[in-house]
């Protein structure tokens, strides 16, 4: 698994999804196949004018970074998976690239991005018997995320109102419920639907994700 990619279900149309957060935590994982164009440091320097923008549209998100700020962690995988959080990140992604895309739109987009990952969960539930306890996503955090500490990454904690930890272990924990459920999953699905004969690892890794979320249909 490399540094610079964590997982995604990219089944989603919407090419710039969350592209922000893939250069600011840079955690680690193999499912990032598809291109996304890098933003700037002038681009970084607006993140606290983004994430303030969008904090004022979404209560929501400012009531969790408060419960954050208590000390309240959320101990369930349905409530790691939140609909808000998602459209949160496309939104502040969304003014960072002066997209226009409209609220509804980027809400659809949170929407099915959450609905796959939850359908991924289940999936691998049922079909392979492969759960994530809370303690797996902790040490995944603890030993691929926490040691990255990029000036973008400082800039997204700071724009919150969180310390590096918070923003790791709290607030974007639910992207790492993805990244172990992956790892574990990839040996069990590999066995499932094998190489083909000539077929690149690349392909073949594109090929496992589609596989693999078509049983979610």
């Amino acid at each position: 698994m490399t540094g610079n990619n964590r997982f995604t279900l990219t089944m989603i149309c919407f090419g710039l999804v969350i592209a922000a957060s893939v250069l600011i935590k840079q955690s680690a994982s193999s499912e990032q196949n598809e291109p996304k164009p890098e933003l700037t440091v002038h681009d970084y320097a607006q993140m606290n004018v983004a994430v303030e923008d969008v904090l004022k549209e979404m209560p929501e998100i400012t009531e969790e970074l408060e419960r954050i700020h208590l000390g309240h962690i959320e101990d369930g995988m349905e409530e790691l998976l939140s609909v808000k959080k998602a459209e949160f990140r496309i939104r502040v992604e969304n003014n960072l690239t002066k997209q226009e895309h409209s609220t509804e739109f980027m809400r659809a987009m949170a929407e099915k991005e959450t609905g796959r990952y939850v359908d991924a969960l289940r999936v691998a539930k049922e079909e392979y018997g492969i759960r994530v306890a809370e303690e797996e996503v902790t040490e995944f955090i603890k030993k691929n995320v926490a040691n990255v500490r990029s000036k973008e990454k400082k800039n997204y904690a700071e724009a919150l109102g969180l310390t590096l930890y918070q923003l790791d272990y709290q607030f974007d924990r639910d992207f790492y419920v993805m990244d172990v459920l992956w790892e574990k999953l990839t040996p069990l699905v590999m066995e499932k639907i094998p190489k083909q004969d000539g077929e690149s690892e690349k392909a073949y890794g594109e090929r496992l994700k589609v596989e693999f979320l078509d049983q979610e249909e």
